[in-house]
């Protein structure tokens, strides 16, 4: 073969190997193009403003602790030392949260509607470890927030031998976050409402005088005594003890229904007797849950409201209903003011007492009280206004203490 015609071939060769070479590599991908969006008008943003946690009826730690706002409990050595004193013995502590449960969870109830910080649930349990019936000597605070009688009369409540409002848990709660909420508003710190509440606004605000900053820590530097120091140092003991009850071996009690406390608003002269009655509650039970109505019957110059167990108030109040347009039996509406129940004098004319019923005889006599109505002796038998007036030939509703009734059934 000649050179020439052999570099022709060569050439050739050369020529197909470069274009195949050229068909093997991948033509360039044209980019990908963003996907049209259509756009959709967006609803305008909604405010949504905090609100204090519900209490639980089940479970109130868990809501209580969720609305605490103060400082951290383990900042201070006078919190550290309270939180030592409390905690000594858990069984007591859980003891006495046991017993304050009930009226706990009515001032929680109160104090979350107030948009107060849930702390302030504790401050009666260092006051009077809740006891309402806290009483009073010369003039001292009284009730299981404490109150001075000229505060409690400045804050619109009585303080009388009929009735005294400092040992209303309901009037009573009622001043106490009133003060509480003044006393924020005074000084924008919580920390300083409580020194007030114990020191009085007037010591706290001499305190604050060229101490424009009051810092961080949990007791504020300020200059107040002593007592209101652990005051606040109480009260952040027992928050945190509530909301570490596992640090310091403690167990937080669980509510029942007969927990849950409900305000029923009765009428001027009512008995308690009769409103115990009615509830189908112990008046016991009733006079320890409102020791601030001291005498045998609701008096004019008060709330005119009782805090019953929920199932009790409900009863109280569907019997209370039933009666509005009934009369009373011989209900005395006029103040009576002479002083603690167990020193009232009865009317002259003495209860009949029941007689021994034949277990056969389907009849029961009933003799009618004072305060008691036809509706309030038919729910208490389970029966109703009209058997009772046909069974004893009643054309009226009128009734009278001593009166004798038959019930049937």
């Amino acid at each position: 073969m000649s050179a020439r015609r052999t570099g022709i071939r060569l050439a050739s060769v050369l020529a197909a190997s470069a274009l195949l070479g050229a068909c093997a590599i991948e033509p360039p991908k044209t980019p990908p193009q963003p996907a049209t969006v259509i756009a959709r008008p967006q609803p305008p943003p909604t405010t949504v403003t905090p609100l204090a946690p519900a209490p639980s009826p089940d479970q109130p730690w868990a809501s209580l602790t969720a609305s605490f706002a103060m400082h951290d409990c383990n900042d201070s050595p006078l919190v550290r030392d309270e939180l030592a004193a409390y905690t000594r013995s858990p069984a007591r502590f859980e003891d006495m949260l046991r017993r304050a449960l009930p009226l706990m969870m009515y001032v929680q109830k109160r104090v979350a509607a107030s948009g107060i910080p849930g702390e302030f649930v504790m401050l009666p349990m260092l006051e009077s470890t809740y006891d309402p019936s806290e009483p009073s000597r010369r003039g001292d605070p009284a009730g299981m927030w404490q109150l001075m009688p000229h505060t409690a009369r400045r804050h619109g409540i009585t303080v009388g031998h009929a009735y005294d409002g400092r040992l209303d848990p309901v009037a009573s709660t009622r001043v106490a976050i009133a003060m509480l909420k003044s006393f924020d508003r005074r000084f924008g710190d919580w920390r300083l409402a409580d020194l007030a509440y114990n020191a009085g606004s007037g010591a706290v605000a001499h305190a604050l005088r060229g101490h424009p900053e009051i810092g961080g820590d949990a007791i504020p530097d300020i200059r107040v005594s002593a007592t209101s120091r652990r005051h606040l140092a109480k009260l952040m003991a027992l928050s945190c003890i509530v909301r570490e009850p596992g640090r310091f071996h403690v167990k937080l009690p669980r509510p029942t229904a007969a927990d849950r406390l409900q305000p029923v608003k009765v009428p001027v002269g009512l008995k308690l007797r009769a409103a115990a009655r009615m509830a189908d509650l112990p008046e016991s039970r009733l006079r320890a849950l409102n020791p601030g109505y001291r005498s045998s019957r609701v008096p004019g110059r008060s709330p005119r409201e009782l805090l019953l167990p929920a199932a009790a108030a409900d009863s109280l109040a569907a019997a209370l209903a039933a009666d509005a347009s009934e009369p009373v039996a011989q209900v005395d509406t006029r103040e009576q003011d002479s002083g603690p129940s167990n020193s009232l004098r009865f009317p002259a004319q003495p209860d009949r007492p029941q007689r021994a019923t034949d277990p056969t005889d389907p009849r029961h006599p009933h003799v009618v009280h004072r305060g008691e109505t036809l509706s309030s002796i038919a729910h208490r038998y389970h029966v109703t206004v009209a058997e009772l007036k046909r069974w004893n030939h009643l054309r009226g509703d009128t009734i009278r203490p001593g009166e004798e009734l038959q019930v049937h059934g």
